[in-house]
C-alpha cells in the first residue's frame, strides 16, 4: 500500500495531523487521538470491532 492509499482504521481519509501507532509490525493510522486511545486499551478487541474497516494483513509494514 503506498502513501496515496493510506486510510485511517475506520476507512476515512488521513487527517492533516497524522495519529498513528505500530502494532504487530503494521502501521495503523487513526482519525484522532481518542480513537488511538480506544485502540490502546484493547487492540485485539478494536481490530475485531465494526470501527476497524481495513484488512490488517494489507496494512503498511512498520
Amino acid at each position: 500500500m503506498n502513501s496515496k492509499e493510506l486510510k485511517t482504521c475506520c476507512g476515512g481519509e488521513l487527517p492533516a495531523k497524522k495519529v498513528s501507532t505500530v502494532y504487530k509490525n503494521k502501521k495503523l493510522y487513526f482519525c484522532d487521538t481518542p480513537c488511538l486511545d480506544l485502540f490502546n486499551k484493547d487492540p485485539e478487541r478494536f481490530l475485531g470491532s465494526t470501527h476497524f474497516r481495513l484488512n490488517f494483513e494489507q496494512l503498511e509494514d512498520a
